[in-house]
């Protein structure tokens, strides 16, 4: 790789310390992005910046990079995603690929970042393989039943988009569904933003910037106020084709040592060779609200990986404490706090308003407006307002006669291959997952009540579901029978 020119390399930072759209950094390589051209320079020693190798595509074509471990994607014309594999070792194994989308990265309309988004991201979250016989990896999360699965074969590579208005955020993953290959000349049609992500605050929280690394979220508002999330499609309880999921509790179960024996002990014809291994326990981890930053700070955020468990990620937010420039950060545990260190570089973000307390409802958007309800000609009635085609915790009120009682469907999108639009549309979309009644609304059910309810959740207090979504009606169906249509209100 020749050295970048030396009037190009004056322009360059030094060493890159925040994942943005304009640099990344992994463990051997940092990545900067000027004048739609994009430079490299070893993490360790003074090897300079230099000139990477491109496809001629992308040369003077690069509109932003983010860069999570071995993974690179990088924006060019349109918006249109590059992604670059092996971006952790040395040039001569990197390769650059724009199919994105199913069938596993095969799609040839590929996929896009749209123009008019706040921020976008890279998550890529690995299995890191470290031995093979014995098979041993270290690439782990933890669900919400404390146990640490093995990340999946193929790992999880994500990008995050957030919203203009900021409050939604899509998910482009390279196994779902990409632009449309039937109809390629359909700009309607050019990328999915089908699938997302539910933000916080029932996914009214308005952020202004987005960092993902390593399946874990970070969001800020004009106000200072962060979130953080350990979500992707398969921690979701989305994929079941490669995952099994349980909303009964798991913790007495042990989980598996790495995802080949996890993936095998599903099948119930090979229990004899492999343990009965916790499920991944449902509903997925919740967003955690991070504490404020004692000092100045802009919009800037980032986060990255710093081991192979959830908890090992850091998080960084660009200001100045006193004269000194420079970035706060903190481990994502919540109960850390943040510490300043000093770079003395020119803030790059704009200036946020980071007043005291807790200011993350000081702008929601507004609900959604959209209401479905059902009346059975037995007399009762189910309902649910301001309904989130993301949502993944939908409330329903289950009336009968002057009787009322909750309950809660813990839904995740089903998997498909098809281009679907985003949004509400004639086109069903497909949730799966549990229909739920808490223990102290099922211990103050009356008589009445009672049987209907078992209808959706059985005497054990959950079932599984499925529901789908349009835009006039609302359908949710037990493995039981239960099969309600409300309609839109």
């Amino acid at each position: 790789m020749p050295f970048a020119p030396v009037e190009v390399a004056a322009r360059l930072p030094q060493r890159i310390e925040l994942r943005t759209a304009e640099g990344g950094f992994n463990e051997v390589w940092q990545y900067a992005l000027l004048g739609n051209d994009l430079y490299v320079k070893a993490v360790a020693g003074e090897s300079g910046w230099r000139i990477p190798p491109l496809p001629n595509c992308l040369r003077g074509q690069i509109t932003g990079i983010s860069v999570d471990g071995s993974r690179l994607v990088a924006t060019g014309p349109e918006g249109r995603v590059y992604t670059l594999e092996s971006a952790d070792q040395t040039p001569e194994l990197w390769w650059w690929t724009m199919r994105y989308g199913a069938p596993t990265w095969l799609d040839p309309a590929g996929q896009r970042v749209r123009p008019g988004h706040r921020a976008w991201s890279l998550s890529w979250l690995d299995p890191r393989y470290v031995e093979l016989i014995p098979f041993r990896q270290d690439g782990f999360w933890t669900d919400t039943a404390g146990h640490d699965q093995p990340v999946g074969g193929a790992g999880v590579h994500t990008v995050f988009v957030l919203s203009p208005e900021g409050n939604r955020i899509v998910i482009l993953d390279p196994w779902l569904a990409g632009g449309d290959p039937l109809h390629p000349d359909d700009p309607a049609r050019a990328d999915d933003y089908s699938f997302e992500m539910p933000g916080p605050l029932d996914g009214r929280f308005r952020a202004v910037n987005l960092s993902a690394a390593g399946s874990t979220t970070f969001l800020i508002n004009e106000f200072g106020d962060m979130y953080t999330r350990l979500w992707d499609f398969d921690i979701s309880g989305s994929d079941t084709v490669f995952f099994s999921y349980s909303y009964e509790d798991q913790t007495a179960h042990d989980t598996a040592p790495n995802n080949f024996e996890g993936e095998f002990a599903r099948f119930s014809f090979l229990r004899p060779f492999f343990s009965q291994y916790a499920n991944i326990q449902l509903p997925a981890p919740s967003w955690i609200k991070q504490p404020k930053i004692p000092g100045d700070i802009t919009s800037t955020i980032s986060i990255h990986q710093t081991g192979g468990r959830s908890f090992e990620r850091e998080l960084r937010v660009e200001g100045r404490d006193g004269d000194r420039t420079g970035f706060w950060h903190k481990p994502i545990d919540p109960n850390t706090e943040w510490v300043f260190a000093p770079t003395d570089r020119i803030l790059t973000g704009d200036p946020l308003d980071n007043r005291p307390g807790d200011t993350a409802a000081a702008t929601l958007a507004a609900p959604t407006g959209v209401h479905f309800d059902y009346r059975d000609p037995a007399g009762w009635t189910l309902s649910t307002r301001d309904f989130d085609y993301a949502t993944d915790k939908l409330p329903l009120r289950l009336c009968a006669g002057q009787a009322c009682t909750d309950l809660v469907a813990y839904l995740a999108s089903a998997p498909r291959l098809g281009w679907q639009p985003e949004g509400l549309s004639d086109t069903a979309r497909e949730y799966h997952g549990f229909v739920v009644i808490a223990q102290d609304e099922w211990d103050a059910m009356n008589d009445r009540l009672r049987p209907i309810v078992e209808q959706f959740t059985g005497t054990g207090r959950f079932r599984n579901a499925i529901v789908t979504a349009t835009n006039s009606m609302l359908r949710v169906r037990t493995d039981e029978g239960v099969n309600v249509p409300m309609s839109r209100s």
